[in-house]
């Protein structure tokens, strides 16, 4: 019996070691095709379920004004759905029961609900938001249709950060998700805290879709230019469970400093969309300039879209071929070039500022074969048989300056255009992308012909920025130095200023000082003669200088089409005697007026007379009324400390009234104003006295009174002007006196 047991007890353990042995071969052959066959397989899991990379966006930097002011900043919006068919899927209650609940609670509080919504998203009534709520909860679960990602609103609405809090406290919507069914979803909004102020020159950010459908961002003006900055560097983190290890952190834009002033900005669109409304034009654009720094103060690019309604240029319209027509719209100037020629041809010695030219009556053809090129003016009786230089500009003669630049270039015509080149005529000034190189007829090219000679001297056969030739003429305003137009002036970081864009000469004295001086005057005389072009353009109280100009717009290489379209422009800088701004115009019209200083020119007097009302700084004196002295209001009381007063204010006292103060023998009475001058007058302030306080203010009248031993009660406030016991009279101490004050 010992054996028989002995015998089951080793069968049992044999049995044991079988079965762990297989399990435990099991266990090898599947870690073997874990850890081989299926690797791939478990390290995707693993990199999906447990860890894996997740961006850390980093934040765009702002745009900012001259004075530091936000332009452009990023801002968080949402865009708010309701998920009627949600359920928590850790709850431990039945789907069914949870939906029950839920449309219960939906059915009862969704009135409160929708008062909530329409007090803080006013665009829709209660009403509409309850009917709009109750479509969604009636759409036929079974089917799924419409229940999840039902928006809250009745229509497209994102709202604030601010908004989405209150949303949240409101009735259903401060429950779980589980009841609410609440989805947010965020979106970063670049936002323009100025309306659409400046927008073609401060860009956007526009998400667009290539032919596969990948999505990517379109940028323009300095969001496009400066977009390394702002953007910033995304950080890199990674999701472990529920957490978040931060393994790279994100580095947020920087912040670009303009140098565009708000209230200028304002100024030039006002006035500009002014003038295009009045005269149904197609577009405008307009530059202020700063003359001494190069600074842009503002730029406005204006198109019609429809009638009477202008908005500013964010992408091609029908009427524009860039989103911003001022800084990179390539167009023939017109008569604006003018002083350009005539300023090349100053420098070159062709010709003298007291120079003259004939005017052929307004009509001649250059060349053997040259077609007639006609004035806009014919020469009036006393005119003469010749214009001079001043004349030229101040009609705006084509024939003067035709006769110009045939005198001084006709048989070296590539000095001329070298020149043109030295004044900044085909310089690019890279402010924002997209900016094109001015270009115009050269001699050294195949096509050059003699006649384009004469056509460069009048705006024609060249293609111009309004930039570069608004940086011409803040040459002259600014004393001959060529600045480089600035629109960026500093890099921000947390406040500070990590790198400072300098203002830059160009070229010192690309005008010298006789040309400079010599263009100033005729073109003073182009806006303030009473027959100059640009007289529209005069203002009231100060000088301003400046030319006009007209050009025909060529499509396709050709001037015969109708309806006619215009570029009529006007150029130039105030105040004329110290130039402090430099301005530039112009209109786009297909109809009358096609005269650039019936259109554009006005334009530019009420810009110069806003902007210089608004900002031009006169010494204190000069405010000061020297004819009709006011002197301030005077009470009457201690005469120390009034004279102490009016010794500071350096106002006369006529009897030499002693300016010492000192309370203890401070001395009391009346003052008595001449036009420029006061004197004073002592009263009685014996003991047992009472004084004559009239004119006082409450606090010396009572300190008086007290002194000469009375008590005293008021009645009104401002300064005594009667006493019931009269001054003068003997009385005793403790009597009462009653002192009527008023204004």
């Amino acid at each position: 019996m010992f054996h028989f047991r002995k015998d089951i007890i080793f069968r049992f353990n044999l049995l044991v070691l079988l079965v762990f042995g297989i399990w435990g071969g099991v266990i090898i052959v599947k870690a073997g095709i874990v850890m081989f066959k299926e690797r791939d397989f478990w390290n995707a899991i693993r990199e999906r379920g447990l860890k894996y990379n997740q961006k850390i966006p980093a934040k765009r930097g702002n745009i900012l004004s001259d004075n530091g002011e936000i332009m452009v900043s990023s801002l968080v919006k949402y865009r708010i759905f309701i998920d009627f068919d949600y359920t928590d899927p850790n709850s431990k209650r039945t789907e069914r029961r949870v939906r029950k609940e839920k449309d219960s609670i939906w059915n009862a509080d969704v009135a409160e609900l929708s008062k909530g919504l329409s007090r803080i998203l006013p665009r829709w009534s209660a009403g509409e938001f309850e009917a709009h709520l109750r479509k969604g909860l009636e759409i036929n679960r079974s089917k799924g249709k419409g229940r999840r990602k039902y928006p809250l609103c009745p229509g497209p609405m994102y709202i604030n950060y601010s908004q989405y809090k209150e949303i949240k406290k409101l009735p259903i919507m401060s429950l779980s998700s589980a009841y609410s069914g609440l989805i947010a979803n965020d979106f970063i909004d670049r936002k323009k805290i100025f309306g659409s102020l400046a927008k073609s020159t401060l860009g956007d950010i526009v998400a667009s879709e290539n032919k596969s459908g990948k999505k990517f961002n379109v940028s323009y003006g300095i969001e496009n230019m400066y977009d390394s900055l702002l953007r910033g560097k995304d950080g890199v983190g990674r999701k472990e469970k529920s957490n978040l290890k931060v393994e790279s952190p994100a580095i947020n834009g920087v912040d670009i400093q303009t140098t565009l002033n708000i209230e200028m900005q304002d100024i030039c669109e006002k006035a500009l969309r002014s003038k295009l409304t009045e005269i149904d034009a197609l577009s405008g654009w307009a530059i202020l300039m700063e003359a001494k720094s190069g600074d842009i103060k503002a730029i406005v690019n204006l198109a019609k879209v429809n009638d009477g309604i202008y908005i500013e240029t964010n992408e091609q319209t029908k009427h524009t071929q860039t989103a911003n027509l001022a800084l990179c719209n390539l167009m023939e100037p017109g008569s604006i070039f003018k002083t350009v020629a005539l300023a090349a041809a100053l420098e070159a010695g062709a010709v003298k500022p007291n120079d003259s030219v004939p005017h052929h009556n307004g009509s001649f053809g250059f060349g053997k074969k040259g077609r007639p090129i006609e004035d806009s003016r014919k020469p009036k009786e006393g005119d003469g048989t010749h214009y001079t230089m001043t004349e030229v500009l101040k009609y705006s003669s084509n024939i003067g300056m035709g006769e110009i630049v045939t005198r001084g270039f006709k048989n070296r015509p590539q000095v001329f255009t070298d020149k043109l080149q030295e004044l900044g005529m085909r310089t690019n000034f890279k402010l924002i992308a997209g900016e094109p190189t001015p270009y115009y007829a050269n001699p050294s090219q195949k096509r050059w012909a003699p006649i384009d000679l004469v056509s460069l001297s009048y705006g024609y056969s060249s293609m111009m920025t309004s930039i570069n030739m608004v940086a011409f003429y803040n040459t002259i305003a600014n004393g001959g130095d060529f600045m480089k137009p600035r629109l960026v002036k500093a890099v921000l970081k947390d406040g500070e200023v990590i790198e400072e864009f300098k203002n830059e000469i160009i070229k010192e004295n690309a005008l010298s000082d006789s040309t400079v001086k010599a263009l100033t005057n005729m073109l003073i005389e182009v806006v303030n003669a009473k027959d100059g072009t640009g007289s529209r353009a005069k203002t009231a109280n100060f000088v301003s200088a400046g030319k006009t100009g007209t050009a025909r717009i060529s499509k396709n290489g050709s001037y015969d089409y109708l309806p006619l379209e215009n570029l009529l422009s006007f150029c130039g800088f105030f105040p004329a005697d110290k130039p402090q701004y430099t301005c530039i115009v112009q209109i786009v019209n297909n109809k009358p007026p096609r005269s650039g200083g019936m259109t554009s020119g006005c334009v530019f007097k009420e810009i110069a007379e806003k902007v210089m009302a608004k900002y031009e700084r006169q010494p204190l004196e000069s405010g000061k009324d020297t004819i009709n002295s006011l002197l301030p209001s005077i009470k009457n009381g201690n005469l120390n400390s009034m004279s102490y007063l009016l010794d500071e204010m350096g106002i006369n006292i006529e009897n030499n009234y002693d300016t010492s103060y000192d309370d203890d023998e401070a001395e009391w009475g009346k003052i008595k104003k001449d036009s420029n001058s006061v004197t004073f007058s002592v009263i009685d302030t014996d003991d047992g006295i009472v004084p004559d306080v009239a004119g006082m203010g409450a606090k010396d009248a009572v300190y008086l009174m007290k002194r000469a031993g009375l008590k005293t009660s008021l009645n009104g406030y401002g300064h005594v002007t009667s006493q019931s016991i009269k001054a003068g009279t003997k009385t005793h101490k403790g009597a009462h006196i009653t002192l009527t004050l008023k204004p």
